[in-house]
């Protein structure tokens, strides 16, 4: 391979396509970019043992001498930040590559790009055309829910999407706070896929607002969801889906017409619970206290060493019984960054049941915290 191409380019398509290798590599070529060379440009593909992302140079921007391919560790990426304009890449036996620029030669080892995973051969007849700036805004209102970290059930790393005639949906919850949203959107039946949501937080961070979005599944032969991908000019990216029945969370997400309802100021809220989260996350249960009443919602809060704080704001409106209960600040927090819109309305059906956190101006999200079992 011999390509002469812009680093600042190349280096952006580098960037897309590590947002799918893994820290824990479980093979060390797991751990490198394939770079491929042909006539139609430039492909960077990073991968692990679930996710895949090809990132695309077209061949108007690149210079192709010969083309091939080969493997550099993530290393060729933190370095290449250090160059500026036109770099040559030539690579004569496939696996060492010499790397210039200007007055700079830098020679790298590479690995053999024949062991390098192949891409996943996937049908891409069921999906649904939709903007980056759209799909961006479901993720952000329901992935955050899932429990990324794998403390609990695997099936639970992941956030359930659904694509059904005339709508995309998707679910997340780590058993002790739960999120859904869904948009109406040109769509066939096409099922329901749980994908890692660790993988969609990256592909979040690649698309980009203006991106024209395909989004959609491919099917094995006995109908099931095998992989879901998102595709632009920019990039592909695959993701197998986990295995496992998800959570039938629908009972849950029906918001209750009794109870206790309050109106309030979503900023104001967010700036006070985060004010008493600096101190609760010391407990390892980020706990705050809400007093709830028709005057005032008063928020309160410790550390385990370092004091206790509170903070109270007045509702815009209230009806129902007042109350007392505790929950998980961060909790909060990430539910209320999530809503968009100035006011939110909370919902309280009893001490001990499911806390509601609305938008006023979207009805087609729920957000919901458990509380807290204390002793007064």
């Amino acid at each position: 391979m011999n390509i002469v191409v812009d680093s600042a380019l190349l280096a952006e398509a580098l960037e897309d396509a590590s947002k799918a290798i893994s820290a824990k590599n479980i093979m060390p070529i797991l751990g490198c970019f394939l770079i491929e060379a042909n006539n139609e440009g430039l492909t960077v593909t990073g991968t692990d043992d679930r996710a895949t992302i090809q990132s695309y140079i077209f061949d108007e921007h690149v210079q192709i001498e010969r083309s091939g391919k080969v493997v550099l560790p993530e290393l060729f990426l933190k370095m290449l930040k250090k160059l500026s304009g036109d770099v040559r890449i030539e690579s004569k036996d496939g696996m060492n590559v010499i790397i210039t620029s200007r007055n700079k030669e830098i020679e790298m080892a590479g690995l053999d790009p024949e062991e390098f995973p192949l891409p996943p051969s996937i049908n891409d007849n069921e999906y649904i055309e939709i903007t980056g700036k759209d799909l961006k805004g479901l993720f952000k209102k329901a992935i955050f829910a899932a429990d990324i970290d794998g403390k609990g059930m695997p099936i639970l790393t992941g956030a359930n999407v659904y694509l059904k005639t005339g709508k995309i949906g998707m679910e997340a919850t780590n058993r002790h706070r739960l999120s859904k949203t869904e948009k109406e959107i040109e769509s066939g039946d096409f099922g329901s896929a749980v994908i890692e949501a660790r993988g969609l937080v990256e592909l979040q961070k690649i698309i980009t607002d203006k991106d024209d979005v395909q989004f959609g599944f491919s099917k094995g032969k006995d109908d099931r969801v095998v992989y879901a991908f998102a595709r632009t000019e920019r990039f592909t990216f695959y993701s197998r889906v986990l295995e496992g029945e998800y959570p039938d969370i629908h009972q849950m997400v029906i918001v209750p017409d009794s109870g206790t309802r309050i109106e309030i100021n979503k900023q104001e809220f967010l700036e006070s619970v985060e004010l008493i989260y600096t101190l609760a996350k010391e407990e390892k249960n980020n706990m705050v206290r809400l007093n709830l009443t028709e005057k005032e919602i008063n928020i309160r809060g410790k550390g385990k060493q370092t004091g206790k704080a509170s903070e109270s704001i007045v509702p815009i409106k209230f009806t129902g019984q007042e109350l007392t209960v505790s929950l998980n600040s961060k909790y909060a927090m990430d539910a209320l960054k999530a809503l968009d819109g100035e006011k939110v309305t909370l919902v309280f059906a009893g001490k001990m049941k499911s806390i509601f956190i609305l938008s006023n101006e979207d009805n087609q999200s729920v957000h919901i915290v458990q509380p807290y079992r204390t002793v007064d």
